[in-house]
């Protein structure tokens, strides 16, 4: 039995940084001046209701990371503020792209919003059925 969870472990651990992997490869990916919504980065690596979990992994790379975390934001358009600072950062490096941002503090998801080509997708390794939700759920 002991051996049994210890295989468990061993495969959760597995699985989480296959995930955390893909995230990082999908975030890597965005265009400059494009954006992505934690949810869509969640759907993309086939986890679409793992959206707060994509956050964690952006929040421990931490503002001075190279990977352009600044290009996810909120399903409103609307930037994280669970760092104390972190959606100021994030703004300043989004407008260096040419975002504009409206009176509320949000990007237009439809000016804005990355559509990952066909050959991404597939090349991500995802399966039909996902990339069709894909297609039905954001409209790509």
């Amino acid at each position: 039995m002991r051996s049994s969870t210890a295989g468990k472990a061993r495969r959760a651990k597995s699985e989480g940084k296959a995930f955390v992997e893909k995230v990082l490869a999908v975030v890597a990916r965005i265009p400059r001046g494009k954006v992505l919504t934690y949810g869509q980065v969640a759907t993309l690596v086939g986890s679409p209701r793992a959206s707060r979990i994509v956050g964690g992994v952006l929040f421990r790379l931490g503002p001075d990371s190279r990977l352009p975390w600044q290009r996810v934001i909120n399903a409103q358009g609307k930037l994280s503020t669970y760092r104390v600072g972190s959606g100021t950062e994030q703004r300043r490096r989004l407008e260096a792209e040419g975002l504009k941002f409206n009176r509320e503090g949000a990007v237009d998801l439809k000016l804005h919003q990355w559509w990952p080509p066909e050959r991404l997708l597939k090349a991500w390794e995802l399966d039909e059925d996902l990339i069709a939700s894909i297609h039905r759920r954001f409209g790509w």
